[in-house]
């Protein structure tokens, strides 16, 4: 950049030098960028994985920051990242999604980006389990013995899977809309979520309680500064 052009007046160098620093420091901290593909650029060389959106914040009273946690899950082994800061937009796109798996490659090299509950992309891979009929006439994901523990990280909490729903999950995979179980349990709004990540709803309900406490402080000042103005301008009403 030519520092000596006159076409820059000296404000327009003086905002550039100012500008210049804030957009190094955003892109050192990494914020724009997206956090679930980087780690999938990371994880290129697994034969399998899945990225769970384990936990979100939003901090801050004036200026907001949005935090997202992510679990990785490769096979049995669990791992879970430290808090990373996100933009406003991408919060916002994947707030309906905690506890779910944003992204996912199966065994056989698929790789999905497409919210679903965790656990999903195991069915199906014999390694893991089989299909067991029931005396409804239907069948079951059954997970081996080894891997029954595998359930209960996925957040299924007890709840089985039927071929019908995996069936269900597989359209909506198919046609990119993202899955959250045949009673909408998972996923932020689901029940399964709520029981399962406590932690969260207690804050985000201190955060509202917060707001609302702040707005009606702020109301009664105002009131309180009205109620003065009308008493020094010396407003009276006869008896």
């Amino acid at each position: 950049m030519n520092w000596n052009n006159s076409t820059l007046s000296l404000r327009e160098k003086f905002s550039l030098l100012l500008f210049l620093p804030v957009a190094l420091f955003f892109q050192g901290c990494g914020v724009g960028q997206n956090p679930v593909e980087k780690i999938q650029n990371e994880l290129q060389g697994e034969k399998e994985y899945a990225i769970i959106l384990n936990d979100m914040r939003e901090e801050g009273n004036f200026v907001s920051t949005y935090l997202h946690q992510y679990r990785v899950d490769i096979g049995e082994q669990k791992s879970m990242r430290p808090f990373v800061e996100v933009d406003e937009s991408y919060f916002k796109k994947n707030a309906p999604y905690l506890g779910m798996a944003l992204a996912a490659k199966t065994a056989d090299g698929a790789i999905t980006n497409t919210p679903f509950p965790n656990g999903y992309q195991y069915v199906g891979n014999s390694q893991y389990g089989r299909w067991r009929d029931n005396d409804s006439g239907g069948s079951m994901w059954e997970f081996y013995g080894k891997y029954m523990l595998m359930s209960q990280m996925m957040n299924w909490a007890g709840y089985g899977l039927s071929r019908n729903h995996y069936n269900d999950y597989s359209s909506f995979r198919g046609s990119g809309r993202p899955y959250y179980g045949p009673r909408r349990e998972y996923g932020t709004g689901g029940t399964v979520t709520k029981k399962q990540k406590p932690d969260f709803f207690k804050r985000k309900m201190a955060k509202k309680a917060g707001s609302q406490s702040r707005f009606q402080n702020k109301v009664n000042q105002r009131m309180g500064r009205s109620k003065n103005t009308f008493r020094s301008r010396g407003f009276s009403f006869g008896k």
